[in-house]
């Protein structure tokens, strides 16, 4: 609400301590947090849709839209990280780019859920594009918009891949993760054996999202015996 006040100390006032409520903001637009309630005492994954003098607009993880509302700072934390997967902060008809190495990443040995019928990323002959060390991400999706990503080798003789899911939990990673909206992955084609000393390409992928936001698992993975090995990472949202 805006009040005007005539007198010259009282318009001072009016500007001093609207200057007050953002002076003291720690959070931007699109910034990840976790929202205290009161009522059941627990604290909830949402994301800051707009700033406004008396709070924050946010929006819940895995809520509808008709449960988004302003929130003061007093009930506003950091977003909680998670353990090996790096969060990566993306806006619409925007591109970021990160540069990452696979030495960073581990070998997942347990590929089996990803030819899981819940998640479908790729089958199982094709597990051999993704034994390496693997390095973890996570963005998200806003609601009517695609993502592409894209992961570039620095060098052509490193053969790096990429998968994506939407609808990640962070309570589960894989490989603990048992669904997703939608699984993508993205590496050389091949008929029969693969040969895994030829050229390496940049791979991409796409993410699309209607009518809910979502949270997305990246994961950018050597195939097998590449541990390490350069690569850059871009996230576009249309």
């Amino acid at each position: 609400m805006k009040i005007f006040i005539k007198s010259g100390l009282g318009l001072l006032l009016y500007f001093t301590l609207g200057i007050g409520i953002f002076a003291e903001s720690k959070f931007i637009l699109g910034d990840r947090v976790e929202v205290y309630d009161d009522k059941t005492k627990k604290s909830y994954s949402a994301r800051i849709l707009k700033i406004q003098p008396e709070g924050y607009l946010v929006h819940y993880d895995g809520y509808a839209d008709s449960y988004d509302e302003v929130v003061p700072l007093t009930r506003l934390k950091e977003m909680a990280q998670i353990k090996g997967v790096s969060f990566l902060k993306s806006e619409k008809k925007k591109i970021i780019t990160v540069s990452g190495n696979l030495k960073a990443g581990n070998i997942l040995e347990d590929l089996e859920w990803a030819e899981s019928s819940s998640m479908a990323c790729w089958p199982g002959i094709r597990n051999v594009e993704f034994e390496g060390n693997q390095v973890y991400y996570w963005t998200d999706l806003p609601k009517k918009s695609t993502m592409i990503i894209t992961v570039k080798p620095k060098s052509n003789k490193t053969r790096i891949n990429l998968f994506a899911f939407s609808g990640f939990d962070p309570k589960y990673i894989p490989p603990n993760v048992y669904g997703a909206v939608s699984c993508e992955a993205s590496h050389p084609s091949w008929i029969g054996e693969p040969d895994l000393t030829k050229p390496s390409e940049p791979q991409s992928v796409e993410l699309r999202a209607i009518g809910n936001p979502y949270r997305v698992f990246i994961g950018v993975s050597g195939a097998r015996d590449v541990l390490e090995g350069d690569y850059e990472l871009t996230i576009e949202i249309k």
